[in-house]
Parts: C-alpha cells; structure tokens; sequence
C-alpha cells in the first residue's frame, strides 16, 4: 500500500458474520458486556470486529491479536509494538460503519445519518462559525448542514482533537466555482497538504474523508466476510 492511497472499506452492521466476541479484547469485552441496549451493543460488537478483522488483512496477524491504545480524546491507534505504519480512522452511523486505512497519513473519516424534523438552523447558529451560519441561512438545506457538519468532524479527527476544540478551528467554504471546502484557521498554510472527498453512502447518509496528502488516491472497499 503505497503512502499516497486510501482504502474506505464499508463495513455493514446487519452482517451476523461480524459476531464473534472471542476477537475482543478483555477491555473491549467489558465495554461490550456494559452496554444495555441491545442494538447499541451489537453494533459496538460489529464495529470492532469488522476493525480487526480489516486491520488483520494489512498486518498479517490474528485479529484478535492485535493491541489498541487510546489518545487523550479516545481515538483508537495501534499500539507501538504493531509493526508497519498503518493509520486507521472509524465512523459509524445506523447501519453503516466506514473505516479508512492508510500508510503513515494522519486520516479523519465520518458518516452521519440524515435525521428529519430537527432544527437546523438552531443547531448552524450554535456549533458552526458565523461565516458557516451565514451560508446555511442563504441555502438551508439539511444536507448542507450534514456536508459541512461531516467535513469539520472528520478534519478534528485527522488532527485528533476534541470535538468541541475544532468546530471553530476548521470552517466550511465554497470557493468560486468549486465544491464545499473546510480551512484550518489556525493554519491556513498546511491547506494544500490536505486531500478531501465527501459523497452518500446511501440515500440516507452523508460522509467525508480528510487525509493529509496532496493528491490522495481513494479505494473503495467492503468487507463481505470473516477472511
């Protein structure tokens, strides 16, 4: 895998082939055991099985072999000792959980499923910038909202800080004649170091990928079974 490919594998939470407890770790195992709602705790199941078994096909080991740690923010990485240089981001949203693998590239992905009946406009005002809000105003359409919502998410996580740290710091544009763009404000010179894709997984979700390479190339992949 050279260093300037993504893969975005699509990992399907309804898959019963992705219950397998006996890949999780005993931290995991215990995360798992503590959730009370049993849709919840399936796809928490399905999540981190779907995450090893993906990252064992890079690594070439047992998936349940392989050792996370967690950042201050709670993102997963592979432990020091993993060998290779594989990064990995995760989302999930309803059904749909979407993993980005790369070589060495710091990387941010989301999905978020479009939810009717809320208000979008109360929400732009309160968590997007005033330039994003101002946007939104001129056109709001819910997936508007989602498509810049996805982009902030996913650069916050590329960078792995707090959420509520980088709603601020990265803002949504439109640029003349292109599609939706996000600035890092507090460094607006890393800007074309940074590769970006946004698009619907399905009719009811929206996602976006933030990786740092100039010119990335993006794979889609789906994981369909246990090998």
């Amino acid at each position: 895998m050279d260093t300037n490919t993504v893969h975005i594998w699509n990992i399907s939470l309804d898959k019963t082939f992705l219950d397998l407890p006996e890949l999780l770790s005993d931290d995991e195992l215990s995360r798992y055991s503590k959730i009370k709602h049993l849709r919840a705790r399936t796809d928490f199941l399905r999540t981190r099985v779907g995450l090893r078994l993906i990252l064992a096909r890079y690594l070439c080991c047992p998936g349940a072999d392989i050792v996370f740690n967690y950042t201050e923010n709670g993102k997963p990485e592979l432990s020091q000792d993993t060998p290779g240089s594989i990064q990995f981001n995760l989302s999930h949203s309803g059904n749909y959980c979407l993993l980005a693998v790369t070589a060495e590239r710091d990387v941010g992905i989301d999905i978020e499923r479009l939810q009717a009946g809320r208000d979008y406009a109360a929400l732009a005002q309160r968590f997007f910038t005033a330039a994003e809000h101002e946007m939104f105003e001129e056109s709001p359409d819910n997936r508007l909202f989602y498509r810049m919502w996805v982009l902030k998410e996913a650069s916050v996580k590329a960078r792995g800080i707090k959420l509520l740290q980088g709603l601020d710091r990265f803002e949504c544009m439109i640029p003349a004649n292109k599609s939706l763009n996000v600035v890092d404000k507090l460094d607006q010179n890393d800007q074309d170091n940074w590769s970006l894709r946004q698009w619907q997984p399905d009719e009811y979700s929206i996602a976006a990928i933030v990786v740092r390479c100039k010119k990335a190339r993006f794979i889609e992949k789906t994981l369909t079974n246990i090998t």
